[in-house]
């Protein structure tokens, strides 16, 4: 085994996340290792800060953690196919590529397969632009109001920038300029022109942005939100804590599912967020 096998699970982690540039792959990589711990922890049968970095680099393990994950046991939201719908080749092919990588910065590559991901195919951008103009008029019922007009503005950007979600979700409301005469959006560093129902998509989103992180700044250790994507409802209360209120800022797989259901509820089958993207598939996005 490598040096400091014996250090906890949670400084081997923080140590490979820390050398890791870009925010929404550090994100991603912190998903999936934070699954990977809590269902080794259930396995073996101990509290996670009990885990060490061998655990977590032992072969038998992972493999254990990419099986469970594949059949659905380590899902935490519904899918399509209920509680346990096994993964996509997508997520697994994060998960595999995670470990790869957690491992090599560890000086104990696993050098694992990683599944071939899948790419859904692509609206044509006649295609992408009357969806975003049906879903922006139209909200269906069965879905928050706040969350509609977040989703949208996430498809809107999508349509607009070609960027997936790995690009936007970490952006910030620094990163749009709607008043402008021209109103722009920065992506990864590059400004694009927004069209009208993007901008106005945009407006009425941090608008509701305003309106849902404004009543709890001073809990916040009067710091404002300036995340752009913020949760739209209270969360769960977790190990003894108070729920968490509204206007927090938001984890990718909130969007991916609030994204899922509202194509599911407006559209009648659940279109991906990549699928709106006029340019060729990201990774991770």
């Amino acid at each position: 085994m490598p040096e400091n096998s014996s250090r906890s699970a949670r400084t081997a982690v923080v140590a490979f996340l820390s050398a890791i540039p870009g925010e929404a792959t550090r994100s991603l990589r912190r998903t999936y290792l934070q699954e990977y711990a809590a269902h080794l922890a259930t396995l073996k049968d101990c509290p996670e800060a009990a885990l060490t970095q061998a655990d977590l680099l032992d072969p038998a393990h992972a493999a254990a953690w990419l099986d469970a994950a594949a059949r659905g046991e380590t899902r935490r939201r519904t899918g399509l196919r209920g509680p346990r719908t096994p993964a996509s080749a997508n997520s697994m092919a994060a998960r595999t590529t995670t470990l790869n990588t957690f491992s090599a910065h560890h000086g104990h590559p696993l050098a694992l397969t990683v599944p071939k991901p899948e790419f859904a195919p692509r609206l044509t951008p006649e295609e992408a632009h009357r969806t975003l103009r049906l879903l922006t008029a139209h909200q269906p019922d069965g879905i928050l109001t706040a969350t509609w007009e977040r989703t949208v503005a996430l498809i809107a950007l999508a349509v607009t920038t070609g960027h997936g979600l790995a690009h936007l979700q970490p952006m910030t409301l620094d990163d749009l300029q709607l008043d402008r005469p021209l109103p722009r959006a920065r992506v990864s560093r590059t400004w694009h022109p927004l069209d009208t129902v993007t901008r106005g998509a945009l407006t009425r989103w941090t608008g509701t942005h305003h309106a849902l992180t404004a009543g709890h700044l001073k809990a916040l250790h009067g710091g404002d939100v300036h995340q752009l994507w913020v949760t739209t409802a209270p969360g769960r209360p977790r190990q003894g804590r108070d729920a968490p209120p509204a206007g927090l800022p938001a984890a990718r797989r909130t969007l991916e599912a609030a994204h899922r259901r509202l194509t599911t509820l407006a559209l009648g089958t659940p279109l991906l967020l990549e699928q709106f993207c006029p340019a060729e598939p990201e990774n991770g996005a």
